[in-house]
């Protein structure tokens, strides 16, 4: 009975949770926020000005049944002699009975402000997948019509930004979805809308203080949707050794992030976050969120330093 007891109670609090992100933040999200940037902003796609990739794995509020799993995929790059870039990003994402499969492919167009200063202006054109599989419910009364039955919804999609950067600063502003699936409940299906309330527009910015051998990097991100208060992240990361980022995230949420980032060499970057959270999801995400990813950047012009004064 007390079993029973306990994961009714866990069933409940996941729900809750899940209702949450579906109607609110419903957008996946990551500690190492400014490293992802292509797949948070298609401005950025294109600005390092060497052929970039980055492979995400997320597992979040490890412990609790049906919590968030997402993997991404990000690879983007300049088209030489001109001042366009482009990208590809994957990302799939399961939480509960839902699954979010996105592909876009991005476009950007840098200007030259002065010579160390530079904007950046991007668009994305894709497919988003929703899909709702009611029958991976385990429910007490056989053929519950609330989660009965199996939903799917493909659409195009697309999404819109801008990235402002200079050698130590960077500063962008984003709308990477502007279509969501929501339910009618007139015709009880999902449909793929221009829903200007469900929209989530980012706002994020760095700077990196050189302190003698140690580089200091503030980064803030604020994160808005029409219905979900006002959320923001900051964090402080520092530069070890030339090597090895090790920093702190806090997330308005309540949660606290421990982050950590290794340079293996010019070509490639492993990073692994873990975050706790502060309130009473802790009771039963007992183990945290770990976010892992590897980073490579790649040139054929072998330009040496290319990545000398970029850490962002």
């Amino acid at each position: 009975m007390i079993y029973m007891q306990l994961k009714r109670i866990i069933i409940s609090v996941v729900l809750v949770i899940t209702t949450c992100f579906v109607h609110g933040q419903d957008m996946v999200q990551y500690n190492h926020y400014i490293a992802n940037q292509g797949l948070l902003n298609p401005a950025y796609n294109g600005t390092r000005d060497v052929i970039s990739g980055l492979l995400i794995h997320r597992s979040q509020w490890v412990g609790v049944e049906g919590a968030p799993m997402n993997q991404s995929l990000n690879v983007h790059g300049p088209i030489e002699d001109t001042n366009l870039g482009v990208g590809l990003s994957i990302t799939n994402d399961a939480i509960g009975f839902t699954n979010n499969f996105d592909a876009f492919a991005s476009a950007s167009y840098k200007l030259m402000m002065d010579r160390r200063k530079f904007i950046s202006f991007g668009l994305q054109l894709g497919v988003s997948s929703y899909v709702y599989d009611g029958n991976k419910a385990i429910t007490e009364q056989y053929g519950d019509p609330l989660f009965s039955g199996k939903e799917s919804k493909i659409g195009l999609n697309v999404g819109f930004g801008t990235y402002l950067y200079g050698e130590d600063y960077f500063a962008g502003f984003s709308v990477p979805r502007m279509f969501s699936n929501n339910f009618d409940e007139a015709g009880d299906v999902y449909k793929n809308t221009l829903d200007f309330k469900n929209m989530h527009m980012y706002l994020y910015g760095g700077y990196v203080i050189d302190w003698s051998d140690v580089k200091i990097k503030p980064t803030l991100l604020f994160r808005e949707v029409y219905g979900a208060p006002l959320q923001f992240d900051v964090s402080a990361n520092v530069l070890l050794a030339e090597t090895l980022w090790l920093g702190v995230s806090y997330r308005s949420v309540s949660e606290m992030v421990f982050l950590s980032e290794y340079i293996i060499n010019r070509q490639f970057t492993v990073r692994y976050s873990f975050d706790y959270a502060l309130n009473n999801l802790n009771t039963y995400a007992k183990y945290g969120s770990h976010e892992i990813s590897l980073q490579f950047d790649f040139t054929f012009n072998r330009r040496a330093g290319m990545r000398s004064i970029r850490y962002f």
